[in-house]
């Protein structure tokens, strides 16, 4: 009996640390705001040019960030099928060769947009909120480009 009962003392903190892990992981998600649809990308972009012909960069920087979130969401839906596909090519040849590949090519991306991104809104001519906007905007543009690529090359109906 004492035995179980220096296991139970044992194990206390660590289970009272998983819990506290899955909680503190629980209540980020529940915070992730959701993502916007296209409609909604539109319509903050058609109340920035309403309030002038060449809206502030105070402005569009909701509309920028907005866009970013969708355009984001869709290279993940992209990446992962894309992904799912290559795990099962490689399943049927018992590697993982394509899978990896994918990967690593994925991670190598994200590097050098969050590099080349960077640069550009350091080179934007302006304030601090139109240097953000270029990197936003070069960020939308390279992961639509990305996205587009997948689609094109591995998940159009003509691929198959």
């Amino acid at each position: 009996m004492n035995f179980s009962m220096d296991i139970r003392q044992k194990l206390a903190p660590a289970v009272a640390a998983a819990t506290v892990f899955f909680a503190s992981g629980a209540a980020l998600a529940a915070k992730t705001p959701p993502v916007p649809t296209m409609q909604e990308v539109q319509v903050c972009y058609e109340k920035a040019h309403a309030e002038g012909a060449s809206p502030s960069p105070d402005a569009m920087a909701p509309c920028l960030e907005k866009e970013l979130a969708f355009v984001k969401s869709e290279h993940k839906d992209a990446t992962e099928r894309v992904a799912a596909m290559a795990k099962a090519a490689d399943k049927e040849q018992g590697v993982r060769t394509r899978w990896t590949k994918f990967i690593q090519a994925g991670q190598s991306f994200d590097t050098f947009v969050t590099r080349e991104c960077a640069y550009f809104g350091m080179t934007t001519k302006g304030n601090r909120r139109a240097e953000k906007n270029g990197e936003l905007a070069c960020r939308i543009n390279y992961y639509r480009m990305r996205t587009n690529v997948l689609k094109n090359r591995f998940l159009s109906g003509a691929r198959r």
